[in-house]
């Protein structure tokens, strides 16, 4: 495998690892911890500490990573496949076909904090960009982006269309009651098929709480399909996989880290000043679309950093290990889900709303060695990862080589 891939591969190791720092928190607290330290187990000087750095360093960044590094895979599988004389649309949509049926089965059976199935619909729009030049890319990014800022902050509790009812069920998402933390803590602590039934929608929620999951999904999907765009657009000028000098990616990490970190610290500020307040939270110039900004800045001084690094002489053993870990990453991906479920959930440990932000980096820990380890272990008697195995079988409608 060629340098240019390993530096791809390596990239893809460090976001899929990244992931999981928000992740777990997803899986182990309510969804009020995710976006507010005040929201879930708040008492403590190191809660604060904690999330502040994931706020700054991890919250949408990796994901960010994850997102652009589709964009320049889809790339890479079409030259792949138009290299081979085949048809690469087809290869393309039926690929992603499956992914939505893998993202719908992790989603619904596994977590249901599931990024394949917006990632498999995007695909669908992806294709007929991977022959568009770079500056039509990169405007096409800048639009997108917009468009995920616009609906990502934009909430509006006063609207009169909600009733007190809806607007107060609304907030407690964001800082929920004692009472309303015991119920989701009792319900990720029961039983498989009551967490099944949660994640298929039997729910009720009110409007305001409808309108407002809305402008989430439509932000979110906005800003992974505008990160896609920047991947495609960053793989055709040679930028992720490795193509530019080190003293350029040197330079380009410590810019647009300096440039995102002031947005983001902004933003970090301003909630806290606003007592993560909801509303502010989610305004046009709150902590949400300050993040949202600075992430971009922070996505490429990481992929500027890794290739930095990968060009250099330093720990490239460790690098080969993350290299593993990127080559089976949607295996590792569902692995994370498997691992942190069984640990927090009712079928599991249970410690569902149990543990402090230390504890989960703690846990953090464990798991990401873990999975180096695995990888590593795997891959010297295996081809790829076993979704990957499946995944490409699948694809191409027929057995694939195996064992090495």
């Amino acid at each position: 495998m060629n340098s240019r891939i390993d530096s791809i591969d390596t990239v893809r190791g460090v976001a899929l690892l990244g992931l999981l720092t928000m992740n777990l928190v997803g899986m182990s607290m309510p969804i009020g911890a995710y976006l507010s330290p005040h929201a879930v187990n708040a008492d403590g000087f190191m809660n604060d500490v904690i999330y502040s750095i994931f706020y700054v360093f991890a919250d949408q960044k990796f994901m960010g990573m994850f997102s652009l590094l589709f964009g320049a895979s889809v790339m890479l599988l079409i030259e792949k496949i138009s290299n081979t004389g085949r048809i690469a649309w087809a290869f393309h949509y039926l690929r992603n076909g499956w992914l939505l049926l893998i993202g719908l089965a992790h989603g619904v059976f596994l977590w249901e904090g599931d990024v394949l199935i917006l990632y498999s619909i995007i695909a669908l729009f992806i294709y007929p960009m991977h022959q568009s030049k770079p500056a039509i890319l990169f405007v096409l990014f800048a639009v997108l982006f917009f468009a995920a800022i616009y609906y990502g902050g934009g909430l509006d509790v006063l609207n009169p269309a909600y009733s007190e009812e809806n607007r107060t069920e609304l907030l407690q998402t964001f800082s929920p009651s004692p009472e309303q933390l015991q119920n989701d803590i009792d319900l990720m602590q029961g039983n498989y098929s009551d967490i099944v039934a949660y994640r298929i929608g039997d729910v009720e929620s009110g409007q305001a709480v409808i309108d407002f999951e809305i402008a989430i999904l439509l932000s979110s999907f906005f800003r992974a399909f505008s990160m896609m765009c920047l991947g495609i657009a960053l793989y055709k000028v040679g930028f992720v996989q490795g193509s530019f000098s080190v003293e350029t990616y040197r330079k380009t990490f410590w810019v647009y880290l300096l440039a995102g970190l002031p947005i983001i610290i902004f933003g970090l500020i301003s909630s806290y000043y606003n007592s993560f307040n909801m509303e502010s939270y989610f305004s046009r110039f709150g902590g949400f679309v300050m993040n949202t900004i600075g992430t971009v800045f922070l996505v490429i001084s990481y992929i500027a950093g890794v290739n930095w690094w990968c060009k250099g002489a330093v720990f490239i053993r460790f690098q080969g290990l993350l290299a593993n870990v990127g080559r089976m990453a949607l295996s590792n991906y569902l692995l994370q889900s498997l691992i942190g479920t069984s640990i927090f959930y009712g079928y599991g440990l249970g410690w569902y709303g149990q543990l402090d932000r230390w504890h989960l980096l703690v846990i953090m820990f464990a798991m990401w060695g873990a999975q180096l380890a695995l990888s590593y272990v795997w891959l010297a008697w295996f081809r790829q990862g076993p979704i990957e195995y499946l995944w490409r079988c699948l694809t191409y409608f027929k057995l694939q080589p195996f064992m090495k």
